[in-house]
C-alpha cells in the first residue's frame, strides 16, 4: 500500500491495524481529511552532519540580536529542561509543569532583548536551521488536495512562520498555533493554552499518528511505539508522511 513503510527507520506495534487505518482515509478521501502537525524536530530536521539544527527558540537564542548574558542563561535553562522534556520515565503531566516553567523563564528573558519585529527575517535566514527532506511535497500535495494542515507548535510562532515563508510553502491551507511575539506594548504574549495543546498533541493524543523518535531512541523505542501507530527512528525526511499522503489522496 505505502512502500515508504518498508524503511528500516520504520517501526510498528500493529502493521494490519496501520493498514486498516490507511484504507479508512483513503475511502474517506481528501474532503474529510485533516493534518495536525508539531513544527521543531517534526516538520524540521533533527540533525545535520552529526550537528543538532536548532529550534525556532535556539534561532532566537543564538541570533546576535540575544545578549551574552541572555545566551548563557537560555544555555542554561535548556541543559537543565530538555533531559526532563525528553525523559521518557516522566509522565506528560509530570513534565508539563516544568515546560510551562521553562517556556515562562525564556519568555520573560526574551522580553528584555528587545527584538525589533524586523529583525526575525534576517534572524531565521542566517540560522542554521533545515527543514526535513520532503517537506516542499508535503506542504504541496495539502494544499493542492485543499486539505488543511494545522501546525501547533509550542516554538516561536514569528520564527515558525518565517521559516515556513522563505521556503515558499505557506500556502493558505496552512494555520499555525503558537507563541507569538507582541512588539507594541508587551515584548511577548505567552499564550499558555496554545502551549498546553501543542504538548498535549505531541505526546499523548488518541489519533491515527507518525511520530519522530529522534534522540535517545533505545530508551525511548517502546515508549513511542506503545503512543503512536508509525514510529520513524532517526529519519531526517518526510518520505513516510509523504507516501501516506501519495495514498490517501490517490483518486479510486
Amino acid at each position: 500500500m505505502v512502500p515508504e513503510l518498508e524503511k528500516a527507520t520504520v517501526q510498528m506495534k500493529d502493521a494490519e491495524h496501520v493498514k486498516e487505518i490507511l484504507s479508512r482515509l483513503r475511502k474517506g478521501g481528501a474532503d474529510q481529511l485533516q493534518v495536525i502537525s508539531d513544527f521543531d524536530m517534526t516538520l524540521t530536521r533533527f540533525g545535520f552532519n552529526g550537528q543538532r539544527c536548532p529550534t525556532s527558540y535556539n534561532i532566537i537564542d543564538n541570533s546576535r540580536v540575544i545578549s551574552e548574558e541572555g545566551k548563557k542563561k537560555l544555555k542554561d535553562m535548556l541543559h537543565y529542561y530538555y533531559p526532563i522534556e525528553i525523559d521518557p520515565y516522566r509522565t506528560v503531566e509530570d513534565k508539563l509543569p516544568h515546560m510551562i516553567e521553562w517556556w515562562t523563564k525564556a519568555h520573560s528573558l526574551l522580553s528584555q532583548q528587545k527584538i525589533l519585529k524586523s529583525d526575525i527575517a534576517q534572524i531565521v535566514k542566517e540560522s542554521d536551521v533545515m527543514l526535513r527532506d520532503g517537506v516542499n511535497l508535503f506542504f504541496d500535495q495539502l494544499y493542492q488536495s485543499r486539505v488543511p494542515l494545522f501546525i501547533f507548535s509550542a516554538g516561536v510562532g514569528d520564527v515558525l512562520e518565517e521559516i515556513i515563508r522563505q521556503a515558499g510553502v505557506f500556502h493558505p491551507n496552512v494555520h499555525v498555533v503558537s507563541n507569538y511575539m507582541d512588539f507594541d506594548e508587551h515584548p511577548w504574549r505567552n499564550e499558555t493554552t496554545y502551549f498546553r495543546a501543542s504538548h498535549a498533541l505531541r505526546c499523548g493524543m488518541s489519533f491515527h499518528r507518525v511520530g519522530f523518535l529522534n534522540d535517545r531512541v533505545e530508551e525511548q523505542r517502546e515508549k513511542y511505539i506503545e503512543a503512536y501507530d508509525v514510529v520513524l527512528e532517526k529519519d531526517e525526511t518526510l518520505d513516510v508522511a509523504n507516501g501516506i499522503l501519495r495514498f490517501i489522496l490517490a483518486e479510486t
